[in-house]
């Protein structure tokens, strides 16, 4: 999948014909990688709700990914408000890329939970006792 949304050609494809693809792919996946950059810079209010991007690399790469996956969608359909994945969708076409990008969502704000400090975490107390002891 192409930024996680557009599904690659497969199959035999002429030569300048995959280059084109390939070169189309690049583009699209710089455009994600871009839009992705500025919101993080920035601090867009839908990247926030995605959760911080973890500290361990292969957990950050996973989550920037997601990320990336929901920006692309947001450019694809014209999204600018505050909410990640914007209004329900209604177009079948979007309806499908909608369920990858909200998976992405999901995907990204696990990922950022599973690296909270453990102070943030609840802690379990001991069992106390109650009444007078033996």
């Amino acid at each position: 999948m192409i930024v996680g949304l557009i599904p690659e050609a497969t199959g035999t494809v002429p030569s300048e014909m995959r280059q084109a693809l390939t070169e189309r792919r690049d583009l699209i996946e710089s455009r994600a990688d871009v839009l992705l950059d500025t919101a993080l810079t920035e601090k867009h209010e839908w990247i926030t709700k995605l959760g911080v991007q973890p500290k361990r690399a292969r957990a950050a790469q996973a989550w920037r990914n997601a990320a990336r996956t929901i920006a692309a969608y947001r450019d694809r359909y014209g999204i600018t408000g505050s909410a990640p994945l914007g209004a329900p969708a209604e177009a079948d076409t979007q309806k499908l890329d909608a369920a990858r990008a909200r998976a992405a969502l999901d995907r990204a704000q696990s990922l950022a939970q599973t690296e909270q400090p453990d102070q943030e975490r609840p802690r379990r107390m001991g069992a106390q006792r109650v009444g007078p002891s033996l």
